[in-house]
């Protein structure tokens, strides 16, 4: 019996041990399952069907909740708030209230672009990259949608073998496979559209190349006839007539090919407005001085600054360049002026007679003064007389202004008169037209500065008042005129230049 007793036991430990193993396993395995269940459920949680999905439950669950609290609110107002703040919450998940709309987020295909001339077929190279990027964007969102589908699947059997309730994942996998029918139909329907797209427009592109070649090979030959043409026209023409010839057959030439290239487009008015603008852009690029001179040309007419027989001033090249003259003509790209005597040439060019042709554009870049706009034909000019130190200033001021006035007076009541006119164009206040005399210190004595108006010419007026008043000055013992002068001094056996102020 002691035998069997223990036998007995000896097996019991045996089996025990069998058992405790096989729960181990058991809890290590089911351990595992639920390690794969909450990855599983990370990585759901981070995909955007399955988010969609939820929401879409979510809203499900707050229409159910909404009619429910709306019943108790009725008789309950406490419940006024909770069925107010689910109605604000439904109002903001009402995008999602449709599942299929919700998850099957394809993008569509635009409408093929209209080809019709050759610029149109960058676009149409475009549309196909646009198609093409747009398909394998759809592609690549049914693959996502049917791996979240699988992960679903695996987590449903994963909780079959933990014992949990399956029956949302299981709802949840019903419906995606009923969203999947009609994502893959939807997909195909969008890949045939695109097929028929695609194909469409390569015909056009094929289309309008050949197109365009031929209407290459048309100018081409129109180019080497006239070409020929010239040949003929050089061979067989005097020569003097040739450069009119020429002229005239590249004007040909050119109106031919617009003829024909208008021929081939004349269907399309769009195309010729831009071929016009990008002609109309071109011309303007490389001929914006000739018609900058034309708009210059028409605000000169349209403006009245300036008129023929007017006589102005322009400086030119930066203001280096200083042309004092009558205009005796204006062109539609330029202004014509017969260069004057003036201070200007006695002093820089010592040459004056000529024909100046200035750019109508230069009145929108650079100043010009007129002399005699408005019939305004006098001017303020100045003499500058410099006296020593211990001369009688007050007398040479004097006998300075009473040679001035003599000689002035004329142009002084002419300009009154014209200042009178000038005011009802312009805001002119009176000013005193009168000859000034100013006196200065200067390092060398005192410089009798006399203004007074002159005829726009001053040259003549100008040395018949300096010459008076230097005889005037000459028969005073106290009045003496100074300038600046130079003394040699010998020092140490070297000649030395000094510039000493008398």
């Amino acid at each position: 019996m002691r035998i069997i007793f223990l036998i007995f036991l000896l097996l019991s430990s045996v089996f025990a041990d069998i058992n405790n193993t096989k729960d181990l396993n058991n809890s290590i395995k089911y351990s595992s399952l639920l390690t794969k269940e909450n990855e599983l459920i990370k990585q759901l949680s981070q995909n955007e069907f399955y988010i969609n999905y939820q929401t879409y439950l979510n809203y499900i669950k707050l229409q159910k909740e909404l009619k429910r609290y709306k019943y108790l609110a009725r008789k309950n107002p406490k419940y006024k708030e909770k069925y107010t703040s689910i109605k604000t919450e439904l109002e903001l998940l009402k995008n999602n209230q449709n599942i299929f709309k919700t998850l099957i987020n394809l993008r569509t295909l635009p409408k093929p672009p209209e080809i019709h001339n050759p610029f149109q077929i960058f676009n149409a190279i475009s549309y196909e990259k646009e198609i093409k990027d747009i398909l394998n964007k759809n592609q690549k969102k049914y693959i996502l949608f049917q791996n979240t589908l699988k992960q679903i699947k695996d987590l449903f059997r994963l909780k079959q073998k933990l014992n949990q309730k399956t029956d949302t994942v299981l709802q949840m996998i019903n419906d995606f496979n009923i969203i999947k029918t009609v994502y893959l139909t939807k997909l195909k329907t969008i890949n045939s559209q695109a097929e028929i797209y695609l194909n469409h427009t390569k015909n056009k592109i094929k289309y309008e190349i050949n197109k365009l070649i031929f209407l290459a090979v048309l100018i081409a030959i129109s180019v080497i006839f006239f070409i020929l043409l010239k040949h003929f026209v050089r061979k067989y023409i005097k020569e003097e007539s040739v450069y009119i010839t020429n002229k005239i057959i590249n004007f040909i030439n050119i109106s031919v090919i617009l003829l024909i290239i208008m021929f081939f487009y004349i269907n399309n008015a769009t195309y010729i407005i831009t071929i016009l603008g990008f002609a109309s852009a071109g011309i303007a690029i490389a001929m914006k001085d000739w018609f900058m001179n034309i708009f210059g040309w028409f605000v000169i007419i349209t403006g009245g600054n300036f008129k023929v027989g007017d006589r102005i001033k322009v400086y030119l090249q930066n203001g280096r360049v200083e042309i004092v003259g009558d205009i005796i003509d204006i062109s539609v790209t330029r202004i014509i002026l017969y260069e004057d005597v003036t201070l200007g040439t006695y002093t820089d060019t010592r040459r004056a007679g000529r024909i100046v042709f200035i750019p109508n554009n230069i009145i929108f870049t650079n100043p010009i003064f007129n002399y005699t706009h408005q019939g305004l034909s006098t001017i303020w000019d100045g003499i500058d007389i410099t006296i020593t130190f211990d001369s009688n200033h007050k007398k040479a001021a004097y006998l300075a202004k009473e040679i001035v006035n003599k000689y002035s007076k004329g142009y002084t009541d002419i300009t009154k008169r014209r200042l009178k006119k000038l005011k009802s164009i312009y805001n002119i206040k009176t000013a005193n037209l009168e000859p000034r005399i100013f006196t200065f210190i200067n390092d060398y004595g005192i410089v009798i500065s006399c203004w007074y108006l002159n005829n726009y010419s001053p040259l003549g007026l100008r040395s018949t008042i300096s010459m008076e008043i230097l005889d005037a000055f000459k028969k005073e013992d106290d009045i003496k005129i100074t300038y600046q002068t130079y003394v040699i001094k010998k020092e140490n056996g070297q000649n030395q230049q000094t510039q000493i102020p008398l």
